[in-house]
């Protein structure tokens, strides 16, 4: 059975948004489950970083969620716990061990230069990954083409 994952967008003021992909947790109404993102910045650098139990209901900042692509369920491991926020490092699943080979971004010579490297180029990185290994279609870098840069 295919499952749905997302591209979540964050407002990040006058920065470049911030780009994640979101997978509903399949118990879920669909505004909870797990965030995989690189988070820094563009003058310390990147880390990638897994967000489990996400819940968009505690979200301040001003998002949007795109559909992405669909991916096989057997890719896919919903890590629940005790159904409380936790962030780590470790890979569970087939697209979160993807992530780890996608080098997150270092440090930029001019952090506030446009060439300056951040979560969306680490973000495309990703998803071609995910298109060249076969999990997910060549679509979805289309969806990131798309995608608003800034909101």
């Amino acid at each position: 059975m295919p499952r749905r994952i997302y591209l979540a967008l964050f407002s990040n003021g006058p920065r470049p948004t911030h780009w994640s992909i979101f997978i509903p947790t399949l118990s879920s109404t669909g505004q909870r489950g797990k965030i995989i993102h690189v988070t820094g910045t563009t003058a310390t650098g990147f880390f990638l970083e897994f967000k489990r139990n996400y819940d968009f209901a505690t979200e301040d900042r001003k998002y949007h969620i795109i559909p992405l692509a669909d991916v096989e369920e057997r890719f896919v491991a919903d890590t629940v716990g005790d159904g409380k926020l936790s962030c780590d490092t470790t890979a569970r699943d087939r697209l979160e061990s993807v992530a780890t080979v996608v080098k997150p971004p270092g440090p930029s010579r001019e952090p506030f230069g446009k060439d300056a490297r951040n979560c969306q180029h680490w973000m495309m990185e990703y998803v071609q990954r995910l298109v060249d290994e076969g999990f997910v279609a060549e679509c979805a870098v289309e969806v990131l083409a798309d995608a608003p840069r800034r909101f």
